[in-house]
């Protein structure tokens, strides 16, 4: 079983190994389809050595999903826990408006856009629990 907690803090609760983009265009939200796990999750990634979290998310979007013209904020840190130690992360969200050809296709098989959480989730728990916290960002005034 995977634990996945949001974590309200300003500061980095531990070292940021994920960095997450629950990202929106044209009505609906950008999932992508990963050739390894063979499901869709948002776009996602690992902070390269001396990248800061930010810059990260903008470049694993970038390199995913093609995204063109976006604007990006953080929305909050989580932690997951599978059995083998808590590991952090970062959620963002961020509103696209041009989609260009994603450049990581050794990972990324393709890119959808979704009204709605898809089937056939890699990572189910934490796919889910991400795209919650995202909807709540939407969907409050």
């Amino acid at each position: 079983m995977v634990n996945v907690e949001q974590i309200f803090t300003d500061r980095e609760p531990g070292k940021i190994l994920y960095v997450v983009i629950a990202a929106r265009h044209k009505d609906g939200w950008l999932f992508v389809r990963h050739r390894r796990r063979g499901g869709y999750e948002l776009p996602a990634g690992h902070p390269e050595p001396g990248e800061d979290t930010v810059d990260a998310a903008v470049r694993e979007l970038t390199e995913e999903t093609g995204a063109r013209g976006f604007v990006m904020e953080p929305v909050t840190y989580y932690s997951v826990d599978s059995g083998t130690g808590r590991q952090y992360g970062r959620l963002f969200y961020a509103e696209v408006d041009e989609l260009g050809v994603f450049s990581d296709t050794s990972e990324i098989e393709a890119v959808k856009i979704f009204r709605r959480l898809p089937r056939g989730l890699s990572l189910p728990e934490v796919m889910t629990f991400l795209f919650r916290i995202a909807l709540q960002k939407v969907e409050s005034p």
